[in-house]
């Protein structure tokens, strides 16, 4: 599950990664790429809703659920509801649950400080792609700030995944995932990646996925 504002594509990256040990399903959020004519969805409980039934809809199999930053929520969420179908959960670049709408909500604050983080300057030096982009960025945005936590721990492992680069999340931030599950949570520093896992280490990521979940040895 992607950050704010992004689709599925960038996850075509990870299938070579993975090969024939695990497929990699990218999540498509309505109004973007092919689904750009549908509207938003406007609360988390309706995004994670049709993410679950996505899921659902793969058959009896393992299931691993990812998030990067806000999609790290989703990914929670979904996580929750479908109980025993997923054994794990693995995040990276978001603060726990509980802080993650306070946060959401102040980034509502300002177009060119999320253009600033979110936007790479291939996008930003176009202006209708800026502002196709910012839209989908901020409607994601305002669905997460809506977002009400309610405490209850899962019973699987979670992953949690740190860029030693990151300007905005400390890895003393991060503590508070342990609390999610009863089992016990790790959380990774990652050299030279940044919040968004910006180049190369966006593969260097799923590579350290695919070591932790033990499809692949190094």
């Amino acid at each position: 599950m992607p950050w704010a504002g992004a689709g599925a594509a960038p996850f075509r990256a990870w299938a070579s990664v993975f090969g024939t040990a695990a497929t990699v399903y990218g999540v498509r959020l309505p109004g973007r790429e092919s689904r750009i004519d549908e509207p938003f969805f406007e609360d988390v409980d309706s995004l994670v809703k049709s993410i679950v039934a996505e899921v659902e809809s793969l058959g009896d199999r393992p299931i691993v659920l990812f998030g990067h930053c806000s999609g790290a929520l989703l990914a929670y969420e979904a996580a929750r509801t479908l109980g025993q179908r997923v054994t794990r959960l693995v995040v990276a670049s978001q603060l726990p649950p509980a802080e993650a709408a306070r946060t959401a909500a102040d980034e509502l604050g300002s177009r060119e400080s999320l253009a600033e983080r979110y936007l790479g300057e291939d996008v930003a030096d176009d202006s209708e792609m800026r502002a196709l982009a910012l839209e989908i960025l901020e409607a994601d945005i305002r669905a997460v700030s809506g977002y009400q936590f309610a405490p209850g721990r899962l019973r699987i492992p979670i992953t949690v995944f740190h860029g030693m680069n990151d300007r905005e999340i400390r890895s003393a931030d991060l503590a508070g995932w342990t609390a999610e599950s009863t089992i016990l949570s790790e959380i990774h520093e990652v050299a030279n990646a940044d919040h968004m896992f910006s180049g190369a280490a966006w593969a260097n990521l799923a590579e350290l996925i695919a070591v932790e979940l033990g499809l692949v040895t190094v």
